[in-house]
């Protein structure tokens, strides 16, 4: 997965773009990088998954706990641009009805 990221002028919120896929090989990368931004106290972080074409089991463990990390610290996690393969992924999993979506 690659990533682009873009912060407020006064760092509460973060924006991050992903794009690739998010599978066994590379979910752990991708659960690190967000865990890590979460630990850096934002206030909103909003991931963008418009540019996700693949998303497996692994992607979707990552998901989870990424929404249980931010739970836990407080942080209003929100996603965007969820479609195709990674939509239904998470609407068969349930998972997409814990997921905080923006438009």
């Amino acid at each position: 997965m690659e990533y682009q990221y873009l912060e407020n002028k006064n760092k509460q919120s973060l924006f991050i773009k992903f794009s690739g896929d998010c599978d066994m090989y590379s979910a752990r990368e991708f659960l690190n990088e967000v865990i890590a931004k979460i630990n850096e106290a934002y206030y909103s972080i909003h991931l963008d998954f418009s540019d996700v074409i693949y998303l497996d089991s692994s992607g979707v463990g990552a998901i989870i706990r990424i929404i249980k990390h931010s739970k836990e610290k407080k942080i209003d996690l929100k996603f965007r641009g969820i479609s195709g393969t990674p939509r239904r992924v998470l609407k068969m999993s349930n998972i997409l009805t814990l997921i905080s979506e923006e438009s």
